[in-house]
């Protein structure tokens, strides 16, 4: 029975194999962190491409750790052809030395998730001749239910539209499903045990509160643009209650990072006891870039309804993270708060 379900998984993904128009022989190209954790954060993106690249006749290149300044020799030295990369080690590769060297590699795309701002989009792309697509999953969808196809002109800025085998829908907080151009829950419609989990382990009350009558309810929330693609807007927790409007901290994030002298941005919510919740944010200027807290405050004032702009805006020199990079913002969060 396992045999016939990793077959049909593999099917399936061979399926979206001929979706992005990726042939055999592709090599793909997947850079590991310092633990060998990147199977685990990674998730589903890993599982899928891995599963179905060998299924596929395609091969898979692991590097023992991620190295932000090595990583196109590395892609070079091994063949790949695909890479697959998420927001924080794109930032840490566009904050290193530039070689011009790196221009020449094989990697005609790469896959990615979590949001990157646009000049940073089209700065990694002019300066390493290849494509980016941002794509969406989880560990609990087992593959990829939202990406931007390889046909045509993806918009990076969103995560893309339904893939094969997925039916996905945004909705309430009673379940409704809410109309194009609000925000709403991301669902993903699919077959438990197969094209999204089964359950969590020895977790009934968890698996019954994210899967219902064959939906998985993420906690992230989107809205449906007029071009049919999802825009990720935030996790649900991370939404901001203040003064009784909802923020949605990713947003307040990517007016900062859009900022020329601002490299990375965090914003958490804090308890307030007249606004329910106060915005705080946190920001790391680019090397040799300087900005006080008063000009980056108003460079949101400029740019965000009054209800959006953070109360505070602290400068620090890094953020904790994760082996691989990723920002731990409930640490932030908690730091804030003791």
């Amino acid at each position: 029975m396992e045999g016939l379900r990793l077959f049909w998984f593999g099917w399936v993904i061979c399926q979206v194999r001929r979706w992005m128009s990726m042939p055999s022989t592709d090599e793909n190209f997947f850079a590991n962190s310092e633990r060998s954790l990147y199977r685990i954060v990674r998730g589903m993106i890993t599982e899928a491409i891995e599963r179905g690249e060998l299924m596929a006749g395609g091969s898979i290149a692991l590097t023992e750790r991620f190295s932000a300044s090595r990583y196109f020799k590395q892609a070079k030295a091994l063949g790949g052809t695909v890479g697959s990369l998420f927001a924080a080690p794109i930032r840490m590769i566009l904050s290193k030395e530039y070689d011009p060297a790196d221009r020449d590699n094989p990697l005609r795309l790469i896959l990615f998730a979590q949001s990157v701002g646009q000049q940073e989009l089209d700065q990694f792309e002019d300066q390493f001749n290849t494509l980016l697509y941002q794509l969406y999953g989880m560990t609990e969808t087992v593959g990829i239910p939202l990406m931007n196809q390889p046909h045509g002109t993806p918009n990076n800025l969103s995560i893309g539209r339904p893939t094969l085998g997925y039916e996905v829908k945004l909705i309430d907080e009673e379940g409704n499903e809410v109309p194009a151009g609000q925000t709403g829950q991301i669902a993903v419609k699919g077959i438990p045990g197969r094209t999204i989990m089964k359950g969590y382990f020895k977790n009934p009350e968890a698996t019954a509160a994210t899967v219902q009558n064959g939906w998985l309810l993420t906690g992230d929330n989107a809205r449906l643009g007029e071009d049919g693609r999802f825009y990720f807007v935030d996790r649900l927790k991370d939404m901001i209650k203040r003064s009784g409007e909802n923020v949605a901290a990713g947003e307040v994030e990517s007016v900062l990072t859009d900022h020329e002298a601002v490299y990375e941005a965090v914003v958490v919510g804090v308890p307030d006891p007249i606004k329910d919740e106060a915005i705080k944010a946190f920001v790391i200027l680019h090397d040799g870039a300087t900005a006080t807290s008063e000009e980056l405050l108003d460079y949101c004032r400029e740019r965000l309804a009054n209800f959006k702009v953070p109360d505070t805006i602290d400068v620090v020199e890094d953020f904790p993270r994760t082996a691989v990079g990723k920002i731990q913002k409930h640490l932030i969060r908690q730091s804030v708060l003791t």
